[in-house]
């Protein structure tokens, strides 16, 4: 639960906007270190590849980085999905999502064991 609640406290744009100055950093701030490394490898290799054919590398940066970003909302919306299912639960009589510590549900005012 302590490590669900350091990703809650993370910033999406923070992780993107360290995406942004080096692809990977912001894996790396929300915790994915692996994922974050190969990240900053690999735009490093496909930025090396494309100066040395003489591509535009700006374009891969950009690009590399939009996939990344989407990437990084996909991750924190599984984390603040994860942190719902860990702190909530479903009342039986009504089915709605309340606290886990509750004794009463919010909604239909069933008293719960």
């Amino acid at each position: 639960m302590n490590q669900e609640k350091q990703i809650k406290e993370k910033s999406l744009p923070l992780a993107i906007g360290l995406n942004i100055v080096l692809p990977g950093l912001g894996y790396m701030y929300m915790g994915k270190w692996l994922i974050g490394i190969a990240g900053c490898l690999l735009i490093i290799g496909i930025s090396w590849n494309a100066y040395i054919s003489g591509g535009d590398v700006l374009t891969t940066w950009v690009v590399v980085n939009i996939i990344m970003g989407i990437d990084m909302l996909i991750l924190s919306n599984k984390n603040k999905a994860k942190l719902i299912a860990d702190e909530m639960k479903k009342c039986p009589a009504c089915a709605e999502l309340i606290k886990k510590e509750a004794v009463v549900c919010r909604f239909c005012n069933r008293e719960l064991n």
